[in-house]
C-alpha cells in the first residue's frame, strides 16, 4: 500500500501543524483506507474487556501484580543509600510492609548491586572519562522534547523520530532503568536483567526491550531518590497529592526540589551525550578528535507542564506536542493503570480516577498557559503540535510536517534520498508497522456523571483542539 508512505490524497503537511489542525471527527476518518500502527494501544476498552477495566472504580492490582517483585518495576535501578532514605526515613509510615514484603526485600537486594555498579562507574569516570565529559559539556545543541499527556502517542512519535540516528540520540530503556551505571554496565546488564521486562508493554502490544527509547523522567526519578519527581506517586498512590507540584514545578516554595531535579536531569543529559560519543568512537576509528555528540531527543509526559523550566535550562529547546481525543485518553489511561501500575505499588491504592483526571488538568492547563504566554516571544518555530489521529493514520507525512515546522530542520526531507537517509529509514520503519486497525472505544462504560466530569475538567483539551463531546 503505497499510500502508507506517500499518500497522494492526504492533507498538505502544514495541516498537521499546530493551530491549523482539525481533529479526525471533523475531517472524517482516513484510517479506513490506510493501515494503522500494529500494537500501539492495541488493548480495547470495549464492553468485552475484563472486569478489571471497571471505570467506576479503578483499583489496578491483580494476583500477578501482587506476586511480581522486580518485573517492570523502574525502582529496580535505585541505589541502596537512596532506597534506604526513601523507604526507611521518608515513607516508612506510608508503606504496606507486609503486603509488599517480597517486593521490598528484592528491591533492597538489587539496590546493593546497583550501589556497587555506581561506585565502579564513578571510578571509571574519574580515571578514564574526564576528558570526554569536558568535551560534551561544550556542546550547545538544545534538546528536542516530545510532549503530551500519557496515552496520546508520545511513545510512538518518540520511536519514529528516533529512527533519525544520524541526528538524534535518546535515553534508552536501560539508561532510564539504571542511570548510575549504564556507561560501564549496559552491555552486560541488558543480558543479566532481561527477565525484568515483559516482551511487550503491559498496556498494549508494543515491543519492550532495553534498547528502545524510554522516558528520561524514570532515570531522573531514580537519581533524585524519588524525592522530586511525580513518578513516585506510582508507588505511593494514596499519597499522590504530595507529588502533584512536581508535574510542573510551578508554585513550589522550596527551591531545593527544583535544584535537585535540575541537577539530576542535567547530569543525566551529560551522561547520555558521553554515551553517544563513546558509541560513535566504538563504531569508527576515523575520528582524529572526539566526535560531537548527537542531539538529545527526550520524551516524558510530565515535561508537558515544564516548558518554562526547560526553556530556562535550554533557551533554544524545541518541542513537539501530541494531542488526542480526551475521552480516548481517559479510557486508555484507565487501561494502563489497570495493567501496569500494579507492578510498582508499595502501598495498596485507592481509586485512581482522580489521579488520572488531575494529571490531565495540570499538564494541559500549564501547557496552554505557557504556550499562550511565550508563543510569540520564545517559541515561534520551536513548537509543533500534531494529533494522535493523524500520527496513527499517516505517520510519514506527519513526521515530514514536524521537520518542516521546526526551525533548522526544514531541509531534511528535501535533501538526501539514499537508502541510509532518514526519510528512507522512516519509510521502511512505517512499512514494518502496517496492519493495525485503531481501537474503537466504547463510551458506554462511562456513566453520565463521569462523562460530565471528564468534559468539565478537561474542557481546555476539548475546546482548544475542537474535539467533540462524545466519541464517534
Amino acid at each position: 500500500n503505497d499510500a502508507w508512505s506517500h499518500p497522494a490524497t492526504t492533507m498538505p503537511p502544514e495541516e498537521s501543524l499546530r493551530r491549523r489542525h482539525r481533529p479526525m471527527d471533523e475531517r472524517g476518518s482516513v484510517s479506513n483506507d490506510v493501515d494503522g500502527l500494529e500494537g500501539f494501544d492495541h488493548q480495547s476498552l470495549s464492553s468485552s474487556s475484563s472486569d478489571n477495566d471497571d471505570l467506576l472504580f479503578v483499583n489496578p492490582e491483580t494476583a500477578e501484580h501482587r506476586r511480581s517483585t522486580l518485573k517492570n518495576n523502574p525502582m529496580s535501578g535505585m541505589t541502596f543509600p537512596r532506597l534506604c532514605r526513601l523507604l526507611l526515613i521518608e515513607k516508612i509510615h506510608s508503606i504496606d510492609w507486609w503486603r509488599y514484603k517480597n517486593r521490598i526485600l528484592c528491591l533492597f537486594g538489587v539496590s546493593l548491586f546497583n550501589s556497587f555498579l555506581s561506585m565502579m562507574e564513578w571510578i571509571y569516570i574519574k580515571c578514564c572519562l574526564q576528558h570526554v565529559f569536558q568535551h560534551v559539556q561544550q556542546d550547545d545543541q538544545p534538546p528536542l522534547f516530545v510532549l503530551g499527556h500519557p496515552r496520546t502517542g508520545t511513545t510512538l512519535l518518540h520511536s519514529l523520530l528516533a529512527q533519525d540516528e544520524s541526528r538524534f540520540t535518546t535515553c534508552s530503556t536501560f539508561c532510564a532503568g539504571f542511570p548510575d551505571s549504564f556507561l560501564t554496565f549496559e552491555s552486560v546488564g541488558k543480558i543479566l536483567f532481561q527477565s525484568m521486562l515483559s516482551p511487550t508493554r503491559p498496556m498494549d502490544n508494543m515491543r519492550l526491550h532495553f534498547d528502545l527509547p524510554q522516558e528520561d523522567e524514570l532515570a531522573t526519578c531514580l537519581l533524585t531518590g524519588g524525592r522530586s519527581s511525580p513518578y513516585l506517586s506510582l508507588y505511593f498512590m494514596r499519597d499522590e497529592q504530595e507529588y502533584r507540584p512536581f508535574q510542573t514545578f510551578r508554585g513550589i516554595t522550596d527551591s531545593v526540589h527544583v535544584h535537585r531535579w535540575t541537577q539530576a536531569f542535567q547530569w543525566l543529559c551529560t551522561k547520555l551525550k558521553v554515551r553517544n560519543v563513546l558509541q560513535q568512537m566504538s563504531q569508527s576509528t576515523t575520528f582524529p578528535n572526539l566526535p560531537t555528540p548527537k542531539r538529545l531527543l527526550l520524551k516524558s509526559p510530565c515535561h508537558t507542564g515544564r516548558i518554562r523550566l526547560l526553556l530556562k535550562l535550554y533557551p533554544n529547546a524545541q518541542f513537539i506536542y501530541v494531542h488526542r481525543h480526551p475521552l480516548e485518553v481517559f479510557l486508555s489511561s484507565v487501561h494502563m493503570a489497570n495493567t501496569t501500575y500494579g507492578y510498582m505499588f508499595l502501598q495498596q491504592p485507592g481509586d485512581l480516577r482522580e489521579y488520572i483526571l488531575k494529571q490531565g488538568e495540570l499538564l494541559i492547563e500549564e501547557y496552554v498557559s505557557c504556550v499562550q504566554e511565550l508563543d510569540e516571544l520564545q517559541l515561534g518555530k520551536n513548537l509543533v503540535e500534531v494529533s494522535f489521529e493523524d500520527l496513527t493514520s499517516n505517520p510519514y507525512k506527519v513526521i515530514q510536517s514536524v521537520y518542516n515546522g521546526l526551525e533548522g530542520m526544514e531541509t531534511v526531507f528535501a535533501g538526501d534520498k539514499s537508502p541510509q537517509s532518514y526519510p528512507a529509514k522512516l519509510e521502511e520503519y512505517c512499512k514494518s508497522l502496517r496492519g493495525y486497525r485503531k481501537n474503537q472505544f466504547d463510551t458506554s462504560k462511562l456513566d453520565d456523571e463521569l462523562m460530565k466530569e471528564i468534559q468539565s475538567r478537561w474542557k481546555v483539551q476539548f475546546e482548544r483542539y475542537g474535539y467533540s463531546q462524545e466519541l464517534k
